[in-house]
């Protein structure tokens, strides 16, 4: 996303929120408890009831994976019309959004439940960016660990909302065309096919570094930026390598194991006829011995009439 792409979004969000969100929220009902707040169309009464049922374990298990606190009361706003929704993030792929400036989320509940989409998924990956927005500033947290944390968190499901046809990391990866990581700290980009590699890349290395280091060491990095340090002395103290070097191993990891996926993908045809052609031999070997026994026994019993 390039600059002014991003001060454009951003002042579209302002904008929304100072002026458009307090007027809409007039006309909406809402409920709450000590813990959050939940405006709604009154056709939504009862996904509101359910959010307020959701909001406590989605808490606990956010508190226990950070070991942090949820101190604020978080507003929810659950818009019923996509076209709604839209006017507020002009953006067809996103289904919900977390601004953490105002504690609030705001999902499109028309895209809830369809294909991996749940309202709880959803709500604890939006809840995830609020709390590490409450105790991490922008400037610190980059935004593919945002993303990246937030995914894992969620079992790899994000606010993207992109169908089928998804550009391939693996790809990306053999003709090195992957995005820096280093371009993805404070903006994605806005085409398309390009904002959905960002997230995938952004939820591969938070993979990768569980997969190599532990869930413990990635929670450390997220406290060491808490603490005050950047991002590459937070990666340095909780898995003794640079950012640089991280990245580096990251894309060797991917390019190794996707030689061999991709070995697979393009021997498939060739992999299927061997295989085909060892069952034929094997049907055959069958059928010869099959017919050997026969021979045998049938001349044993000749031998028994004589």
């Amino acid at each position: 996303m390039t600059l002014i792409a991003s001060f454009h979004f951003l002042l579209v969000i302002v904008l929304f929120l100072s002026t458009f969100a307090p007027a809409y929220s007039d006309n909406l009902a809402s409920i709450q408890d000590n813990d959050v707040i939940i405006r709604f169309d009154e056709p939504l009464k009862n996904a509101a009831k359910e959010v307020i049922g959701l909001y406590p374990h989605i808490k606990e298990e956010l508190e226990g994976i950070l070991g942090w606190k949820i101190a604020f009361k978080p507003s929810i706003l659950l818009v019923r019309e996509n076209t709604a929704f839209q006017e507020i993030i002009a953006n067809p792929h996103i289904i919900a959004f977390a601004d953490s400036y105002k504690n609030l989320i705001v999902v499109d509940y028309s895209k809830m439940n369809v294909s991996q989409f749940t309202l709880e998924v959803t709500l604890k990956h939006e809840m995830c960016h609020l709390l590490l927005g409450s105790n991490i500033p922008d400037g610190r947290l980059p935004r593919w660990l945002n993303e990246g944390f937030c995914q894992w968190v969620t079992g790899g499901i994000s606010e993207l909302m992109v169908g089928d046809s998804q550009p391939n990391l693996n790809k990306a990866s053999l003709s090195h065309r992957l995005i820096p990581l280093a371009s993805l700290n404070r903006n994605f980009p806005i085409d398309r096919d390009q904002l959905i590699l960002a997230y995938e890349e952004s939820k591969s290395i938070i993979k990768y570094m569980v997969t190599e280091h532990g869930q413990g060491d990635v929670v450390n990095i997220i406290h060491y930026l808490k603490d005050g340090d950047t991002i590459d002395e937070a990666i340095r103290k909780a898995l003794s390598i640079s950012l640089d070097e991280l990245e580096k191993r990251w894309i060797l990891h991917l390019q190794k194991r996707i030689t061999w996926a991709g070995y697979v993908a393009t021997n498939i045809y060739t992999i299927l006829l061997f295989a085909a052609a060892l069952l034929t031999i094997w049907g055959f070997l069958r059928v010869v011995i099959r017919r050997q026994r026969k021979t045998r026994l049938a001349d044993m019993d000749d031998e028994d009439v004589v």
